[in-house]
């Protein structure tokens, strides 16, 4: 089980907020979900360094009340946006995740759960992929496949962050975020099949994910988990780190 509807969330199973806005965001966010036990502060696992967020984030999971060994729904109030996020760095430590599609907006109020201490079950560096995991995949049977949107891939568009080059990884493949969901539920595994086909991916291949920062790279990760794909890694620093790293290598240009 790696997705459930807000109208049937197992028995046992805590509702956990995990919204992220990004920076200059103006549309209003939708209320919480009723039922929400947990709420994860997204913005201090944005802050940890790097090379930290993947281990580090367990200690703000077990801030927001969330236990290792729990089992959660988790949901976002931007659009399923960075709900997948979450759902990526709770599986990638073992936790009983599943992500909460097709939801309709509701205004309700929740009581934050008490801090407890989060103990991993799993490595989460399995689940995950380092600079030197995609700078050693480049140009190998690893497909690298960026979510990002196709201008940025190009390098047609500027990087929003200041002194972050423009292009893309070489060799990459560019699938944006948008073209695998449709409102808060992510496309059928068949359609997504297709779509992937298109793009010329092997879902049998071993596979890393990238985006602007990690967090559409592990919708793409659920999209292709929901395939079946059995390799899946998100490059969690992904384009925030990659380029702005001047000896690492880049490609300009369409897909």
């Amino acid at each position: 089980m790696i997705s459930v509807t807000a109208d049937f969330i197992p028995i046992g199973h805590h509702i956990v907020d995990a919204t992220w806005v990004m920076p200059g965001r103006t549309e209003p966010l939708d209320g919480y979900l009723h039922g929400t036990q947990h709420s994860v502060d997204t913005d201090a696992i944005k802050a940890l360094p790097i090379e930290d967020r993947v281990s580090k984030a367990a200690e703000i999971f077990g801030q927001a009340g969330i236990a290792g060994h729990s089992a959660v729904a988790v949901y976002d109030r931007a659009g399923l946006f960075s709900a997948p996020w979450i759902w990526w760095l709770l599986r990638s430590h073992g936790c009983n995740a599943a992500l909460i599609e097709g939801w309709d907006s509701t205004t309700a109020d929740f009581d934050p759960a008490a801090p407890v201490g989060f103990v991993s079950k799993d490595d989460p560096a399995t689940m995950n992929a380092s600079r030197e995991d995609v700078l050693s995949a480049i140009h190998t049977d690893t497909q690298i496949i960026d979510a990002r949107p196709a201008a940025r891939f190009s390098g047609e568009a500027e990087e929003p962050r200041p002194g972050c080059r423009a292009g893309h990884i070489p060799g990459s493949i560019n699938i944006p975020f948008p073209s695998l969901k449709s409102g808060r539920n992510f496309h059928e595994a068949d359609t997504l099949r297709a779509l992937f086909s298109d793009k010329g991916v092997d879902l049998s291949r071993p596979i890393i994910t990238s985006c602007g920062s990690g967090v559409t790279a592990s919708g793409l990760a659920f999209a292709l988990t929901r395939c079946g794909a059995p390799n899946v890694r998100v490059y969690q620093g992904s384009w925030a780190e990659w380029g702005m790293d001047a000896t690492l290598p880049i490609e300009t240009g369409p897909a």
